[in-house]
């Protein structure tokens, strides 16, 4: 009987899933050297009675495929030249068969993904085409491509990203929200077991997933130093609060953003009460209202005054002193995220005391709701993210 074959967004996706290791020496794997073995060897179809000797040992049902995710794991050509077509024993048998079975929804999740991705390639090889020979114009172009956006639920990242892991991203899928819930996440040397995180009774855990995050703040776990608190943020909940934008996105109706293109360079359409305050800090009445103050204006009219200075500017991204503070944002995304079709922007806020250890952070969504009016400041349902300390 012929060895089964695998296309390339299954070879993918199995790598990926078991952490682009051996799922037997654990042992760093290219995706050029992988090769994927069947826990059960295939060849059992060609014995029903040892098949049957075997189904029932692992008590699995009789629809159970050696063929199908559930029974596939990647493996370096050592490994799987040892094993070969043996039958491992029952024990072992069933500890690989539950790793399988565990990491066979990210596996299809996977594919779906890649199978979308690729989809998309196609399209956009087909437009550059159909552009060349003067069959399309550039507004079909974005009209055709919105629409295969909105088709597959992809959303393009403002700039490329390493948010989930080592791999940098550019556009994310809706379908991607359990995939990278569920994604090893990249931590520093020193956090080799995950990021501690505590609870009021003294109580420990290690996170190394979205998923686990998310589950032990749900039961009152925090961070606690200063750098597992930078960590948190950095590497969970902004990761999590734009995984959450994107569950909420859709495809705007309208956009007073994009056409002409508008972003945060455009100080004089950024409320000045987006700048950091040392009232944030502090009780002290001297600085009661100041916030107050900076409502109906512009960070332009600050800059203009020279009250505030612009320290660095890029096409997605400005810095900005006042009042003894720093102000850094950067453009993350831009999407309909609250639902009322109008695009927005999704960002990144950061700030902090000049010559403190004092920051905070947040993702902030960015709403523009005519064309005559500044930037406010909204949420997208379900996503939020801050950091203090």
């Amino acid at each position: 009987m012929a060895e089964q074959k695998f296309n390339y967004f299954e070879r993918r996706a199995l790598w990926e899933a078991h952490d682009k290791r051996c799922a037997y020496c654990r042992d760093p794997i290219s995706f050029a050297e992988m090769e994927v073995d069947h826990v059960l060897p295939e060849s059992l179809l060609n014995d029903e009675a040892e098949w049957a000797h075997v189904r029932e040992e692992q008590g699995l049902l009789r629809d159970f495929s050696l063929r199908g995710y559930e029974n596939l794991q990647p493996s370096c050509r050592a490994c799987n030249s040892r094993k070969r077509a043996e039958v491992f024993p029952a024990g072992r048998t069933a500890i690989e068969l539950g790793v399988t079975r565990k990491k066979k929804i990210i596996v299809e999740e996977l594919v779906q993904r890649f199978r979308k991705a690729d989809e998309t390639d196609k399209l956009r090889f087909a437009i550059a085409g159909a552009l060349g020979s003067g069959t399309i114009s550039e507004e079909e172009v974005s009209e055709t491509m919105a629409k295969a956006r909105e088709s597959s639920g992809v959303f393009r990242l403002s700039s490329v990203f390493k948010l989930f892991g080592d791999a940098p991203l550019r556009d994310i899928s809706k379908s991607d929200y359990k995939h990278y819930l569920n994604t090893k996440i990249s931590l520093p040397p020193e956090m080799e077991n995950g990021l501690r995180l505590i609870s009021q009774g003294g109580k420990e855990v290690y996170v190394t997933t979205l998923q686990e995050f998310q589950e032990a703040v749900d039961n009152s776990f925090y961070a606690y130093s200063n750098f597992e608190m930078s960590v948190e943020f950095q590497s969970f909940k902004r990761p999590l609060a734009l995984l959450q934008t994107i569950k909420a996105a859709k495809v705007p109706e309208k956009s007073f953003i994009d056409n002409p293109r508008i972003g945060l360079s455009d100080i004089s359409l950024l409320p000045a009460t987006l700048l950091f305050l040392t009232e944030d800090m502090t009780n002290d009445p001297a600085f009661a209202g100041q916030r107050e103050e900076l409502k109906g204006r512009s960070i332009q009219d600050l800059v203009s005054s020279g009250d505030a200075r612009v320290t660095r500017v890029g096409a997605n991204s400005i810095g900005i002193d006042y009042d003894g503070g720093r102000t850094f944002m950067f453009e993350l995304m831009r999407a309909d995220v609250t639902g009322d079709g109008i695009q927005d922007m999704v960002i990144h806020w950061g700030a902090g005391v000049h010559g403190g250890t004092y920051g905070t952070a947040s993702v902030l969504v960015l709403t523009r709701l005519t064309e005559n009016e500044m930037f406010s400041v909204t949420r997208a349902k379900g996503a939020s993210a801050h950091l203090q300390g």
